[in-house]
């Protein structure tokens, strides 16, 4: 029955690879740049860009989620010991650059100047903001300690770690 368990668990590790890793490797990859060409694209034109960021976001989210949750998918980590690390940095960039840009988008919907200074302050701040944060992070868990480790962190997700 052990052996029947793990060809399964095999063969879901397999299929999520293949099908759900590489789509949020390339959408983590080509968001911070889709949503900074837009934002540049709204401050140039002075019109609003149709994009959805928000739903992006939370699609990238609920596949990190999924390969975290379940202990025969998180073997793809293991496998891949950046992976893991590159894609948190990505999908955190995405996040603040995302929210950036719907606030500067939103902020162009009505032509009042007023309002398109305030959008493209907050979307600076938005910047600014992303890049303390990860400093902040970077600088308390720098990455060559992190990818030095020994300890099996990502094995006891449900578990605190000391």
């Amino acid at each position: 029955m052990k052996f029947i368990s793990k060809i399964i668990g095999n063969l879901i590790t397999v299929a999520y690879s293949v099908l759900a890793m590489p789509l949020l490797i390339i959408m983590a990859l080509l968001f911070p740049i889709m949503t900074m060409t837009d934002a540049f694209k709204i401050i140039g034109t002075g019109y609003t860009v149709t994009g959805d960021y928000i739903s992006l976001i939370m699609g990238m989210l609920v596949i990190m989620y999924v390969s975290l949750r379940f202990r025969v998918i998180r073997r793809i980590y293991s496998i891949f010991p950046s992976l893991f690390e590159t894609l948190k940095y990505l999908i955190i960039a995405s996040v603040f650059i995302g929210f950036g840009t719907e606030i500067l988008n939103w902020s162009y919907i009505t032509l009042t100047p007023g309002r398109k200074t305030f959008g493209i302050i907050i979307f600076v701040l938005v910047l600014v903001i992303w890049r303390v944060v990860v400093s902040i992070y970077y600088r308390k868990k720098p990455l060559s300690q992190t990818m030095l480790e020994e300890t099996k962190k990502l094995q006891n997700y449900n578990e605190e770690l000391s």
